[in-house]
């Protein structure tokens, strides 16, 4: 039986790769990165949360970007762009070490981890059969996982102490996922151009119009239940590496190795909605999943421990993806195609705005009231279950889905 090169499940592996790309190494492994840059004196302690909020612009105006683009085609070419930024800026970041130039890499970056997240979901999903959505759509998420694993064993394995030597092998992993990643791109390029040639209209474009959109509450519980959960999630992403060595007293190399559960707990977070029964519906999944959000913030607050610090960032590595997957999810089983792309795009844009502010906000208290930081990361996941809890309240009726595997009601 020969292999078929051109089968929806290569377009999965492009897109996980592609947002272990783009999450993954570009932001959830900045943490552990930049606490090697404070050691090597190239930034200050709180430079951290500073060029983590300049990172999160970017990434503001690439998904706000990707949030207003109606042409499929265009959108793509923008995935493309976004990944050779990326490319280009990690492997810069290692040889310019000022704050200035690093400030400037990290914008760069962060736009075009915006183009893959939110450009690639809906790319990767659109040859899937509708009876494989929501498991594909896991597969596709659990790449942030993938992709902030793979970063934290390779930095604490090559680099646990080196920051040039760190953003080499950051740049080097960036290089080889982007592989599967370009092959789904141009694979979609050629879809278009014969498509244009043959005067076929897109399959996704007939989805597109097979459902209608969902009443504006809904949606709006939904994209606010997701930010509030990008924001409870900055304390854990910047400074669990500060937690691990200041407070509890562990080695680089082992801090580097436990937050290595962090993309464990991302990859199951991805993976879990695609093995659970569709008798659990994804509008109830969504405010179940959040209490263990709440459980896993709260546990990393008052660790004193590297147990409990182990359980707490697996915790939250599993909530964190398993929002986002299910979000996407749950937008797709509300509307279109493209209206899914497109308010998807608009939930990282909040989300990501929620993240800069917070950073900033608190970026001056990293190094003299760590304590607050993380109570105030613990309110914004008390506010992010209430949010799941609401808009699973709400009764929605869509109409007659074609196409669709059903009502998620």
């Amino acid at each position: 039986m020969r292999f078929n090169f051109d089968h929806w499940s290569l377009d999965l592996l492009g897109g996980c790769f592609g947002i272990a790309i783009g999450l993954g190494l570009v932001r959830f492994d900045f943490g552990i990165i930049g606490s090697l840059m404070v050691d090597a004196n190239w930034i200050n302690i709180e430079d951290i949360g500073r060029l983590a909020a300049i990172n999160m612009f970017g990434y503001l105006a690439g998904a706000i970007q990707q949030a207003y683009i109606k042409r499929r085609q265009v959108s793509v070419r923008f995935v493309f762009a976004g990944l050779i930024v990326i490319m280009i800026s990690i492997i810069l970041e290692g040889r310019y070490i000022n704050f200035t130039s690093q400030s400037i890499l990290r914008l760069l970056c962060g736009w075009g981890a915006a183009q893959l997240v939110a450009g690639l979901p809906s790319l990767a999903l659109e040859r899937v059969p509708s009876n494989w959505r929501r498991q594909s759509t896991g597969v596709i998420m659990c790449g942030g996982g993938v992709g902030a694993l793979l970063g934290a064993v390779a930095i604490g394995t090559f680099s646990p102490t080196s920051a040039p030597t760190a953003w080499n092998v950051l740049g080097l992993l960036t290089v080889f996922l982007s592989l599967p990643t370009l092959k789904l791109i141009f694979t979609n390029f050629k879809l278009q151009a014969n498509f244009a040639k043959s005067n076929f209209k897109n399959v996704s474009d007939v989805r597109s119009r097979s459902k209608a959109g969902a009443p504006g509450s809904s949606i709006l519980f939904i994209i606010m239940g997701f930010v509030f959960m990008q924001i409870g999630q900055v304390p854990v992403i910047l400074y669990e590496p500060l937690i691990a060595i200041k407070k509890i007293g562990l080695t680089p190399m082992v801090s580097s190795n436990v937050d290595g559960l962090f993309g464990f707990g991302l990859i199951m977070g991805g993976l879990i909605p695609s093995i659970t029964s569709s008798r659990l519906t994804t509008k109830a999944f969504l405010p179940l999943i959040s209490l263990f959000g709440l459980l896993g913030v709260i546990l990393f607050g008052a660790t004193q421990n590297v147990s409990a610090l182990s359980i707490s960032i697996l915790l939250i590595g599993i909530w964190d993806m398993m929002i986002g997957t299910l979000t996407i999810d749950r937008l797709g089983q509300l509307c279109n195609e493209e209206l899914q792309r497109r308010y998807w795009a608009s939930a990282t844009s909040f989300g990501s705005l929620g993240f800069i502010i917070f950073s900033i906000a608190t970026s001056q208290l990293s190094g003299t009231n760590i304590n607050l930081v993380l109570v105030l990361g613990i309110a914004s996941v008390v506010i992010h279950a209430l949010l799941e809890f609401m808009q699973c309240l709400i009764v929605v009726k869509p109409r007659p889905l074609i196409a669709s595997c059903g009502s998620d009601e």
